[in-house]
C-alpha cells in the first residue's frame, strides 16, 4: 500500500509503506482520520524567530505566560519547552489547557524545535498530523533505528523527547517527564528530511547512567535501549522530488492525502 500526497506546484509525494504488523496498525489509525480531511500541516518554513515572537505575544495575552523577550537563547527556549511539558498531561492534555488554546500551545511547541534547529528549509522533517487523541498501541514487533533521508517514521506521540533526543540535546533535567517512550501510534505522516546521524553507543549508554542513573534504575536500561531511534514504516519513492520540496522556500499547499 502507498500514501499519495498531492501538493500544489509540485509532483505528488508517493510513499511506499512496508508490510508488517506496525504498518498494519498505522494504516488502521490513518484510515480513520483520512476521511475527516482535518489534518494539520505545520510547514517548517513558517516557523521563524519573528513568528515565534508573534506566538509569544499571543501566549502572553491568552495564557498570561511571560514569554515575551527581546531575543531568545537556547536556554530560554529549552526552559519554555520544559514549561509546556509540565503543563500538558502526557495523554490527557486537555485537562490543563482549554481545547481552543491547544493549537496555540502546539504551534509554539513546534516553533521552539524549529528555531532551535536553526534551519529555514524543511529540515529535519515534514510532518502532517491529525489533532486528536486517536491512536493504536504500538505492536511488540516494532523496531527503532536511525532514519535516513526520505524514510517515513512514526511521529513522537507525546510532548517530550524520545530517549535519543534527550541525549542529543543533553536534556536530563526532570528526565522522568521529558523522556517519553513512543509506545503508541498517532495519526500522522512524518517524512525524515536529513541524513542519518551517527552516535557512539558506548557514550550514549554512559550518558544515561551518569546523568540519569536513578531514572535508568527505575525504568531499566533495556527499555531505554529498545526505544532508542525511530520506527521506520516506509520510504518516499522519488527522493529528487522530495529534495525539491525540502528546499522550496515558498509555502506548501497540500491539496489531498490518500491511500492508494
Amino acid at each position: 500500500m502507498k500514501i499519495k500526497i498531492s501538493i500544489e506546484k509540485h509532483k505528488p509525494l508517493v510513499i511506499n509503506l512496508f508490510e508488517n504488523a506496525v504498518t498494519e496498525a498505522y494504516i488502521e489509525v490513518l484510515k480513520r482520520n483520512l476521511s475527516n480531511n482535518d489534518f494539520v500541516f505545520r510547514d517548517p518554513v513558517k516557523y521563524t524567530p519573528n513568528y515565534f515572537q508573534e506566538l509569544c505575544n499571543k501566549v502572553k495575552d491568552e495564557l498570561d505566560w511571560d514569554w515575551v523577550k527581546d531575543e531568545y537563547s537556547i536556554e530560554q527556549t529549552t526552559a519554555m519547552h520544559k514549561f509546556i511539558e509540565s503543563t500538558l498531561d502526557k495523554t490527557e492534555s486537555f485537562k490543563n489547557i482549554p481545547g481552543h488554546l491547544q493549537n496555540l500551545i502546539h504551534e509554539a511547541h513546534f516553533c521552539i524545535h524549529q528555531i532551535q534547529h536553526g534551519n529555514t528549509t524543511r529540515i529535519p522533517s515534514i510532518q502532517i498530523e491529525w489533532f486528536n487523541d486517536d491512536y493504536e498501541v504500538l505492536p511488540p514487533e516494532a523496531e527503532f533505528t536511525d532514519p535516513d533521508f526520505g524514510d517515513v517514521i512514526l511521529q513522537n506521540p507525546y510532548v517530550g523527547h524520545p530517549p535519543i533526543q534527550c541525549y542529543q540535546q543533553n536534556d536530563y533535567q526532570n528526565i522522568s517527564r521529558t523522556c517519553q517512550f513512543p509506545d503508541i501510534i498517532k495519526p500522522g505522516i512524518k517524512i525524515n528530511t536529513w541524513s542519518k546521524i551517527s552516535y557512539d553507543p558506548e557514550k550514549y549508554k554512559s550518558w544515561w547512567f551518569e546523568k540519569c542513573g536513578s531514572y535508568v534504575n527505575e525504568v531499566g536500561w533495556d527499555k531505554i535501549e529498545y526505544y532508542t531511534g525511530f520506527t521506520n514504516i516506509g520510504q518516499v519513492l522519488d527522493k529528487n522530488n522530495l529534495r525539491s520540496i525540502v528546499t522550496d522556500k515558498k509555502p506548501l499547499n497540500i491539496k489531498k492525502i490518500e491511500l492508494i
